[in-house]
């Protein structure tokens, strides 16, 4: 299809339903593009950009991904006068942060930016961008409103849409999981291995921070396996093996920076204010866990991440790889094959995996993902997924979640001046 030049006014919408001005990162008097704006690449890829300045906010801002993560299932320590609100799970409390982590906004204007830039994409003609700039623009923009749909449905349940062909409809869990999906397979097909840096070669530092092929598919395969469906995640993963003869892969994390409009922790894994204590640490990782000292510095009373890099912050590592792979066959029913990637997966554990079976490697599989994914903000929606929220979390009995409790509370500036309800549980 032809790809006609931008040559209007690229309206940007406040979703009306969302939240109050201290809550938006969009500012609604400055809510248009000049005509012509974007009509050169470095134009349009700062459109790009700036859709991940949206979800660094979202998954930044008062250490959001650890408080819907590690925070709140206990695991990690945040030093933030707010998170013994999120560790008791008394998600209502009257205070700022916390309001801020119960509204959905910043996951709203990573959406928002997204469908922009599809737009902005597919009105470019072929002098304005590249057939790899196309793909590449459109790929991540399609990624990034997958992982935002994701984080939604994870951390809210059901969610209103913010797509044209349904604008404002109530959308179940399974509903915007499913919106998630196809998304990511459409970015999937469209990402390259690596990106190109401005002189056309491929950049492995300039791929780490932004969507590729495999980090795409790990966010496919993520959402496959939250719905249940292990054969989906094998074939999306296997695939990746199959196609990627190069042995290119490349795993994605948020690139760290000051913000203009909003506060957000430039270096968030810092030993100061994100830790471990060691009671935790011992109960976690055994003693003779080869992994102990890889991946924490241990005093007497606490444990804090060992980061190589403070200016990145991983969210998709190429160490899940193989821990989704072992899901998916063990989903599919291949037990066998599921216990040699899990052992593969878990070295320098001190647990003999080879034998396990049933519900002890739905166990095993489970620590895995604890002990390797620490600090990606995944420890929390694994619990769900795994239905085992309240073996983990006393504060929440099975009841209570059975009542909603998994989900967050929604703010009162997201559900003011529309038809939305609050989460059955966090209602009474």
């Amino acid at each position: 299809m032809k790809r006609l030049k931008l040559w209007r006014f690229v309206p940007v919408i406040v979703l009306a339903f969302i939240s109050c001005n201290d809550y938006l990162t969009v500012d609604p008097d400055n809510s248009t593009v000049t005509e012509g704006y974007y009509n050169a690449s470095q134009r349009i890829e700062q459109a790009v950009i700036g859709t991940y300045v949206d979800l660094r906010r979202a998954l930044v801002s008062n250490h959001a991904w650890l408080m819907y993560g590690e925070a709140r299932a206990g695991d990690l320590a945040v030093a933030a006068d707010f998170s013994s609100y999120v560790v008791s799970q008394k998600l209502t409390a009257d205070n700022f942060e916390l309001k801020a982590l119960s509204d959905w906004g910043y996951f709203y204007d990573v959406i928002k930016s997204a469908n922009d830039v599809l737009d902005i994409v597919e009105e470019a003609d072929g002098e304005t961008l590249t057939d790899y700039q196309h793909n590449l623009y459109k790929g991540e923009a399609l990624a990034l409103k997958s992982l935002a749909y994701f984080y939604l449905a994870r951390i809210w349940g059901e969610i209103p849409s913010a797509e044209r062909a349904d604008f404002g409809q109530r959308l179940s869990g399974t509903a915007a999981v499913d919106k998630a999906a196809g998304f990511a397979r459409e970015s999937v097909a469209l990402l390259p291995w690596l990106l190109l840096n401005d002189d056309g070669i491929e950049s492995a530092a300039l791929s780490a921070i932004r969507f590729n092929k495999t980090a795409a598919t790990l966010l496919l395969a993520q959402i496959e396996l939250w719905s249940g469906k292990g054969q989906e995640a094998y074939t999306a993963l296997i695939q990746l093996y199959s196609d990627n003869a190069d042995g290119k892969l490349s795993a994605f994390a948020l690139s760290m920076g000051a913000d203009r409009r909003t506060v957000i922790p430039q270096t968030p894994l810092n030993a100061s204010v994100v830790s471990m204590p060691v009671t935790t640490l011992n109960s976690i990782y055994p003693q003779e866990d080869q992994r102990r000292s890889r991946l924490f510095s241990i005093s007497q009373t606490q444990a804090t991440l060992i980061v190589r890099d403070q200016t990145l912050l991983p969210l998709l590592k190429l160490d899940e790889l193989d821990l989704l792979l072992a899901e998916a066959v063990w989903r599919s029913g291949r037990m066998d094959e599921a216990r040699e990637l899990l052992v593969k997966a878990a070295d320098g554990a001190v647990e003999d995996y080879s034998e396990l079976a049933g519900s002890d490697f739905e166990d095993a599989l489970l620590l895995e993902r604890q002990r390797i994914l620490v600090g990606t903000g995944q420890r929390f929606f694994d619990l769900i997924r795994f239905g085992k929220v309240s073996q983990y979390v006393p504060a929440l009995s099975a009841d209570d979640v059975a009542n909603g409790a998994g989900y967050w509370p929604l703010s009162p500036q997201s559900i003011r001046g529309n038809s939305w309800n609050q989460n059955s549980f966090w209602s009474r």
